[in-house]
């Protein structure tokens, strides 16, 4: 019986392998399938949750492999290491102007 893994293991496995997380498969296809966005919410959802600033925000993505990109408009969830863009943050649950409007300005530029 194959025993499922958590999308950290997946993401590490991945990464390890070919220097590159999981989630950079969405370059495959134009959306993630409901488990991959399931998983992708659980490993995110506390750091957006929880962050109080950009920054705060910028650091906890990053130490998972992630960063965000404001591009046409909306704020958009990267790969770090293959750049492929995965996913909206209003996807996830976290619109772009939520956060900015949570933060008291919009995300900067340098982080």
């Amino acid at each position: 019986m194959v025993e499922k893994q958590s999308a950290q293991e997946i993401a590490d496995s991945e990464r390890v392998r070919a220097g590159e997380s999981a989630w950079a498969s969405a370059r495959n296809s134009s959306r993630l399938d409901a488990e991959m966005a399931a998983q992708l919410r659980m490993v995110l959802s506390e750091s957006f949750r929880t962050a109080k600033t950009w920054l705060e925000l910028i650091r906890a993505l990053r130490i998972k492999g992630f960063y965000l990109e404001r591009k046409d408009g909306r704020m958009r969830l990267r790969d770090a290491h293959s750049h492929v863009e995965i996913c909206t943050c209003r996807f996830l649950g976290f619109p772009g102007g939520e956060l900015e409007t949570r933060f008291g300005e919009p995300l900067p530029e340098y982080l």
